[in-house]
């Protein structure tokens, strides 16, 4: 008698594992089809997500392109600006020294000197 006690308290506790065993399973099965169905249901538009995100980065490509011809370009034109400007500075100064020097000797420009360190002075 003592074993068939023994044997059924064993047996209800054994139950009362499996059934709390199968509650789990029954609950992790109805999680992992919520997943998969949220799975499916984002697939869609994940492919969506995915064909933008790769436009975007074709677009980003032409633009870095773009960016770098025209700063190329820009970089070149301001060396020929400064290039430009340099060259035609030094043109005149070698110009002007030809031109002062003759204007220095003239007999205008000593008397216009005389008159203006008078006037100077005057004043």
């Amino acid at each position: 008698m003592i074993y068939t006690i023994l044997i059924s308290v064993v047996f209800i506790a054994e139950l009362i594992i499996a059934i709390s065993i199968i509650q789990n399973l029954i609950r992790l099965d109805k999680d992992i089809i919520n997943l998969n169905n949220t799975f499916i249901e984002t697939k869609g538009s994940i492919k969506d997500v995915c064909i933008l995100a790769r436009k975007i980065s074709e677009q980003w490509q032409i633009l870095a392109q773009d960016f770098v011809d025209k700063t190329k370009e820009e970089s070149e034109e301001f060396l020929y600006k400064i290039l430009s400007k340099t060259l035609v500075s030094l043109l005149i100064l070698s110009l002007n020294f030809k031109f002062v020097n003759k204007i220095r000797k003239s007999r205008i420009t000593k008397t216009f000197a005389r008159g203006w360190s008078f006037l100077e002075n005057m004043v």
